[in-house]
């Protein structure tokens, strides 16, 4: 299991080294994106959104599908969670969702 006493670590892969953040470190938020009409789930790290993808119950996995986007050239954090991992793609055109989201 990866070590949570860690705020910040690196988890290596074959490519490249990816940030695994704590939750304690990012605030949870939704974000507006142009093409998109209505408000997505988002954390913000160090003043930039980054979108949902998905969830990965193992670091194998993760590393996959963050690897398929990196080679997208996409920017990618995960945030660690009690039964895995959350990829996260970074947003660079988001706005700060001004209404919270109604379910």
């Amino acid at each position: 299991m990866l070590d949570s006493s860690d705020p910040l670590f690196m988890a290596e892969s074959a490519a490249t080294s990816l940030a695994i953040l704590d939750q304690r470190l990012v605030k949870r938020c939704h974000i507006q994106l142009p093409d998109m009409p209505n408000p997505m789930s988002a954390i913000c790290y160090q003043g930039c959104f980054y979108s949902y993808v998905r969830f990965f119950p193992s670091l194998e996995t993760a590393q996959r599908a963050a690897g398929r986007l990196l080679t997208k050239g996409n920017a990618v954090v995960f945030t660690q969670v009690a039964k895995g991992l959350v990829l996260w793609v970074l947003e660079a055109e988001a706005q700060l969702a001004s209404k919270p989201v109604v379910r």
